[in-house]
């Protein structure tokens, strides 16, 4: 062997077993890491659960916002705010905990049946964390605002935080849809009174525990096409006339004596003609992040159209 591949030699020996060492090395650190895992996406923050809203039983006003260093000038009140609470150690207040700045709207009944109520509208206003506790009052902070401001005489109750679905993988969502033959509902209302839904919204359903309905579950946005039968008459010029009666429309405004004439005795006779089942038309989806037994809170992850009140829903 000349002496100069002899000298290439001896070089690229050790590199190509450093590369072959590497090789290995990162192949086993491979083989000893974990399968790449995908974090669950929640359907939306803290923060907007908190101020979701619901339809359910009202809530007690005995715990309530009575004043704040403000109050001689600010009768409304947000985050930050130092405001006085009617209620301290008598009934059990401490010091870091949390409470939920709520207000009653007002009763809401099921639009399948207007005597049947679902429930009174609460609507969540913000959170509000104990800052001091006396004998018979206590200070709070607002730490977090809803859309809206806090008055004078909101109510508090314990905070809770619930459970929030994650996201679920993607399927896509076809333009009409077989019915499941599960249960099936109405949008009630939109949180803070929206009538154009979309996606993110926040919407009460008529459907609840008593219904099966659960945190979670995804519910199909929909609406059922126009079953009656079309009607049509046998001569759009004969119709017109019919609906309307001007004589303008039936011979416009020159001498049109031989249209008349050919009209003269014809039946005015409007076909009815049958139409078969439709396929409905879907809307959206729901998921569900908040149950009471007659009602459900849902916030809409997507939708092919504007989704509005009145919209049906059904159990995926």
């Amino acid at each position: 062997m000349p002496l100069t591949s002899f000298r290439l030699a001896i070089v690229a020996f050790p590199v190509g077993l450093a590369l072959a060492a590497a090789v290995a090395i990162g192949g086993f650190a491979h083989a000893q890491n974990p399968a790449e895992t995908t974090v669950p996406r929640l359907v939306m923050s803290e923060a907007m659960r908190a101020c979701a809203g619901y339809i359910g039983e009202p809530v007690p006003e005995d715990l309530q916002i009575v004043g704040s260093e403000k109050e001689a000038y600010v009768r409304e009140f947000s985050q930050g705010d130092l405001v006085y609470i009617n209620r301290g150690r008598d009934a059990n207040l401490q010091t870091g905990a949390e409470y939920q700045i709520v207000r009653n709207i007002g009763p809401v009944y099921d639009p399948a049946d207007r005597r049947r109520k679902l429930g009174t509208l609460v609507q969540e206003l913000g959170i509000l964390r104990i800052t001091e506790v006396r004998d018979t009052s206590a200070t709070g902070e607002i730490t977090l605002i809803c859309t809206g401001t806090v008055n004078l005489g909101d109510a508090l109750i314990p905070y809770e935080r619930r459970p929030i679905p994650t996201v679920r993988p993607y399927r896509p969502l076809s333009i009409v849809g077989a019915p499941t033959g599960r249960a099936t509902g109405q949008i009630l209302a939109g949180q803070l009174g929206r009538e154009q839904l979309v996606r993110n919204d926040v919407v009460y359903i008529n459907l609840g525990a008593d219904n099966g309905i659960k945190v979670g579950d995804y519910l199909t946005i929909y609406r059922p096409l126009a079953s009656e039968p079309i009607t049509r008459f046998r001569d759009d010029k004969i119709g017109q006339s019919r609906n309307d009666g001007f004589s303008s429309d039936r011979f416009g405004t020159r001498d049109n004596s031989s249209l008349a004439s050919s009209q003269k005795g014809y039946p005015q006779v409007a076909e009815r003609i049958p139409r078969s089942e439709l396929p409905r038309t879907l809307v959206g989806e729901i998921v569900i992040i908040r149950t009471e037994a007659n009602t459900s809170v849902g916030v809409i992850t997507r939708t092919t159209r504007e989704a509005v009140i009145g919209d049906r829903v059904e159990l995926q």
